[in-house]
């Protein structure tokens, strides 16, 4: 996965910190809009670079396919548990079902969680400069 991002600071030799502007599903272009009030954010992360870098460079980041698959388990864990704990009990009433469903939406969220700050922490996901724009 690759991503466009801006160079903040050069930390040493092959490696700087970059920013990443967070895009929302609809692009942030107002002019056509009516308006939805989101505002884009950014993201800091340290990157590795092959290619001597300075500040303001505009870069492209590879992020590698384990971001995807952390994703994957992030949100759809959550989503999945809840369609479970709606399906399986299919012959109680309604609102107990809600409820399992809400249950196993929880119990998604608390693997989610602690697997997400893990792999923040530990650096699993690395960032690579790949070429300047």
């Amino acid at each position: 996965m690759t991503q466009i991002a801006t160079v903040t600071e050069v930390t040493g030799p092959g490696a700087a910190l970059v920013t990443v502007a967070r895009q929302t599903a609809c692009g942030h272009d107002c002019e056509k809009c009516a308006g939805c009030g989101a505002q884009a954010g950014s993201v800091t992360v340290r990157a590795s670079s092959e290619i001597p870098l300075s500040v303001g460079d505009r870069v492209e980041l590879y992020s590698g396919s384990r971001v995807l698959a952390i994703a994957a388990l992030v949100y759809l864990v959550p989503v999945a548990l809840f369609l479970l704990g709606y399906l399986i009990p299919a012959g109680l009433r309604e609102g107990l079902r809600y409820f399992c469903g809400g249950l196993g939406f929880l119990l998604g969220l608390g693997v989610a969680v602690p697997y997400d700050r893990h792999t923040r922490r530990s650096g699993a996901v690395t960032y690579r400069v790949v070429r300047k724009l």
